[in-house]
């Protein structure tokens, strides 16, 4: 009869051996692929004039703002006439939120799947949310009695 017994197979096992299979399908593609065609050659870096070869000039380098003392105009963007950030209210406000929302998933397709309770022999986020609510509930209620059990003695023999 050992031949029709069939050990329970764990769902995340099984998906990471198809993704594990699929990664090394894609990594076998792309070494194909680059037997093919050589990469293109990378751009030659300018120097910035007068400068010497060894110093080359940054390409995503953001520029300095300069701020004139002769009158000028404010420069644009998010600084005021002495060069200092602007406040911006909106971005504090955001930045806010996202501080009190908290990281984000890693695997959000994972947290998905929890709560809705489609991983066999897992309970659902719902389900742990409502033990947890309801054994706060119970816990206050006994705050409460007891609570109101000390006044009661108190206030009665006073």
């Amino acid at each position: 009869m050992w031949g029709f017994s069939k050990k329970p197979v764990d769902p995340l096992v099984a998906r990471e051996r198809e993704l594990q299979a699929e990664l090394a399908r894609l990594q076998d593609e792309v070494a194909r692929l680059a037997r093919e065609e050589p990469a293109p050659a990378a751009p030659a870096r300018e120097t910035l004039p007068g400068a010497s070869t060894s110093i080359s000039a940054k390409p995503f380098a953001r520029p300095v703002p300069s701020v004139s003392t002769s009158g000028g105009h404010p420069p644009k963007g998010h600084l005021n006439e002495f060069g200092g950030r602007k406040y911006d209210l909106s971005a504090a406000w955001r930045r806010l939120v996202n501080h009190l929302r908290g990281p984000t998933a890693n695997n959000p397709g994972m947290a998905r799947m929890l709560a809705a309770g489609s991983i066999h022999g897992l309970r659902p986020l719902r389900y742990e949310r409502r033990v947890a609510r309801n054994r706060f509930v119970a816990l206050f209620v006994i705050l409460l009695l007891i609570l109101w059990g000390l006044g009661y003695t108190y206030l009665r023999h006073r």
